[in-house]
């Protein structure tokens, strides 16, 4: 008995989005992506920037999950639902994992600590629920460890929210997390300027026995966008900028974010869409000018260091460096990605790329 391996090899124009292989076999090389996400607005320019650019970095998004951080689970999914209806992507499944950090209860959290709003979309009032026909029953993380089994050494996770599924699927399926191809995380602090009352970044302050366990147990060295680096873009772009660039635009994901951050930067000078820079340095590296890798800790024990990524620079033993800090990123070349994505969304109309069929 032999097998006869047929190739069918649909449209490779620009229009057309990728779609993962349904077979181990990956002829096109293509990056297969879990994007773990709190789906406040930041996590929708990162889930736009990712979709809208699959074919011309060869990327295809597996499944999107979903974590507690910016705002509820359920409040994540909607958000995660309405931006695949406007991009068109209703294709992609999205399965919700983590309600509340490891260790309860979380400290208090008043209503002005909801920079996203109570919703993660700034509280607008849409004229209708997106659909959820593409938010599947399964749980985030045993999803997260089926795909990992199918696909060994395949998958790149980006976390760009608390690491609290992350954390669950080290813990739950310590087997799969060295199948893992790579780890890009937004989160962590540089050199201890952190964005929540205390000195910590929000993704690791939130869940910060999450982060711990994952940067202390990840398979790869993790590639981590920390807040300083995130700073240090805003005066590039700039909230003028960003309403300049897309006040007008044909993609109704845009146009969603546009209703929601005029909301959240109504009186702020410097746009923070922090998600989206991990992506944009996961789909093309070039970006990155400058990074180190490094041997890291995150503090729990400390009262105002609590969720804080503490790098231990008297480790000189590149065996032991667990973090490659992201300092800085070429500005001009990351505004082309930004500005790029003011167009309509590719068509999702024909079988994507390239798929393997058997027969025997």
């Amino acid at each position: 008995m032999f097998r006869i391996v047929v190739l069918v090899v649909a449209l490779l124009a620009r229009s057309v989005p990728a779609a993962c292989p349904l077979s181990k076999e990956n002829p096109l090389g293509l990056r297969r992506v879990i994007i773990d996400l709190d789906a406040g607005g930041d996590d929708a320019w990162a889930l736009t920037m990712l979709l809208m650019d699959e074919q011309k970095y060869n990327v295809c998004v597996q499944a999107i999950t979903c974590t507690h951080g910016n705002t509820e689970v359920y409040h994540v999914a909607v958000n995660v639902a309405r931006i695949l209806e406007g991009l068109g992507r209703t294709d992609i499944p999205v399965y919700k994992g983590a309600r509340e950090r490891l260790i309860t209860p979380a400290p208090h959290r008043d209503v002005s600590g909801y920079f996203w709003g109570l919703d993660g979309f700034g509280d607008v009032k849409f004229e209708k629920t997106p659909s959820l026909k593409s938010v599947k029953p399964d749980h985030a993380v045993v999803k997260m460890n089926e795909l990992l089994q199918k696909f060994p050494h395949d998958i790149t996770i980006i976390s760009v929210g608390p690491l609290t599924n992350l954390a669950l699927l080290f813990k739950l399926y310590p087997a799969s997390k060295d199948l893992i191809a790579n780890i890009y995380i937004l989160g962590g602090n540089r050199n201890g300027v952190g964005n929540t009352d205390f000195a910590a970044e929000f993704n690791f302050f939130t869940d910060p026995e999450a982060a711990n366990i994952v940067v202390n147990n990840a398979p790869v060295v993790l590639n981590i966008f920390p807040w300083e680096t995130i700073q240090s873009l805003e005066e590039e772009f700039t909230t003028q900028w960003r309403f300049a660039t897309f006040n007008s635009t044909p993609n109704r994901a845009i146009q969603v974010l546009n209703r929601v951050e005029s909301v959240i930067y109504a009186n702020a000078s410097g746009w923070t869409p922090c998600d989206m820079y991990a992506v944009a340095v996961f789909l093309n590296p070039q970006l990155v000018t400058d990074s180190t890798h490094y041997k890291a800790e995150v503090e729990l024990d400390g009262k105002v260091t609590r969720g804080m990524l503490a790098i231990l620079y008297h480790v000189k033993d590149e065996d032991e460096f667990n973090v490659n800090i992201i300092d800085e990123v070429n500005e001009d070349m990351l505004r082309e990605m930004v500005q790029d994505l003011n167009r309509a969304p590719p068509k999702n109309d024909v079988e994507p790329r390239a798929r393997m069929y058997y027969v025997s």
